[in-house]
């Protein structure tokens, strides 16, 4: 090789390297802590929830889809938030003309006070569970016909 071709080549190692380094060193280390952008959010989402009366979903046999509040706007079986003693209304819409209701129950399954709405078989049609007073044993919010995929987690805070 001649000397040209030598100094070329060192001249890309070496700026090869550099570049290496200068990347190196504006990453950070994998195990340093990373900031922690969720800082307040948790007391962000109680606020949102704390304004929420009513929950809208539509109804099929797939999942319950999120219609309002827009914090669960179409999320399939979004987790709500509830706050305890707080007084809300479950309206879901039937979408996919098969029977469907609309439960809440605690943890052993059970439903709580009476919270069961009517029965829906017809698309579009739709019904309203009024007065729903959220307390702690709330666990989710199911249809008795598709408790596999038509289940939604319910958290309560008290307030």
């Amino acid at each position: 090789m001649d000397d040209d071709a030598r100094t070329s080549r060192r001249t890309v190692l070496r700026i090869g390297g550099a570049a290496s380094l200068a990347m190196l060193a504006g990453c950070p280390d994998e195990e340093a802590e990373e900031p922690d952008d969720d800082v307040g959010d948790d007391e962000a989402d109680d606020e949102e929830w704390a304004d929420v009366d009513e929950f809208v979903f539509e109804g099929r046999i797939e999942a319950w889809t999120g219609v309002e509040p827009a914090i669960i706007e179409d999320e399939d079986n979004p987790t709500i938030t509830l706050i305890d003693g707080q007084e809300y209304d479950f309206t879901w819409i039937n979408a996919d003309g098969v029977l469907h209701n609309l439960e809440i129950r605690d943890g052993d399954d059970e439903i709580i006070n009476d919270y069961q709405s009517e029965d829906l078989d017809e698309e579009g049609e739709e019904t309203t569970l009024e007065g729903v007073v959220a307390s702690e044993e709330m666990a989710v919010y199911i249809c008795t016909y598709h408790e596999q995929t038509q289940v939604g987690d319910i958290t309560v805070e008290t307030g």
